[in-house]
């Protein structure tokens, strides 16, 4: 059964996926100067239906806890990244959200163009101090709008129990917007693991925690122990218990 309902949502996700896309001629034609939020209305629709077809179909359900953590003006949200769940339910969670993300993704058809024109930022590794620069003052330019900026601070997905490395090149990004970071837990890769195509029943739990707010001088250590805590609470999600965990 698992197999069917997955297979069943793959194909309708992929025709619900369609449907928004013939809405670029739209965004092309009436709102090629309103700075992406055309755009955005238009995915977070689409992450809404994406959430109602994996209850319908796939029976997977998401909750929302510590929404009272969240500031009233812009933060980063700093996500454990275990699925691609979280990268698009966030956008409906988060009203009008800026996703950091790897360069590489605007490569995929219609997917990479509704990222650009969303005014997403993009990160290009490997890119040096340019792509640093790049990456600070377009993200300093989307949080001035008054958006919620979205980072995993490992970078890119890890498997469930797992940890990733504290990606560096975020660690300016924070110092220079000097935003509160709001770490954010989950238990996505129990029901939609990585690098599989079959979608599980269930419940996902996002989690939102106590902002850090004094960011002046946060440095690497900073960073590693932020990963830490994402981590080690979304082991907790998964029902994973470590050693010294309390």
């Amino acid at each position: 059964m698992i197999y069917l309902r997955s297979s069943l949502f793959n194909v309708v996700w992929m025709v619900w996926s369609l449907l928004m896309a013939a809405t670029v001629p739209i965004n092309l034609l009436f709102h090629r100067g309103d700075d992406g939020r055309f755009v955005r209305r238009v995915s977070r629709v689409w992450s809404r239906g994406t959430t109602w077809l994996l209850a319908s179909i796939c029976g997977l359900h998401y909750r929302v806890e510590g929404r009272e953590h969240l500031p009233d003006g812009p933060a980063f949200l700093a996500c454990k990244h275990q699925s691609a769940f979280e990268t698009f339910v966030m956008n409906a969670v988060v009203p009008d959200l800026c996703i950091i993300y790897k360069r590489e993704l605007d490569a995929i058809p219609l997917f990479g163009w509704f990222l650009r024109r969303s005014r997403m930022v993009s990160v290009e590794r490997g890119g040096g101090a340019s792509a640093l620069r790049d990456m600070l003052e377009r993200a300093k330019a989307e949080a001035s709008k008054g958006r919620c900026v979205l980072i995993f601070p490992e970078g890119t997905r890890v498997a469930v129990g797992e940890r990733g490395v504290a990606h560096a090149g975020l660690i300016a990004l924070v110092r220079s917007l000097k935003l509160p970071v709001v770490p954010v837990t989950l238990n996505s890769g129990l029901y939609w693991p990585r690098k599989s195509l079959l979608r599980y029943p269930g419940e996902v739990i996002i989690r939102f925690m106590p902002a850090i707010e004094d960011v002046e001088r946060f440095g690497r250590k900073d960073m590693e122990a932020l990963v830490e805590t994402i981590s080690a609470e979304s082991d907790l999600l998964c029902g994973i218990d470590r050693p010294g965990d309390a």
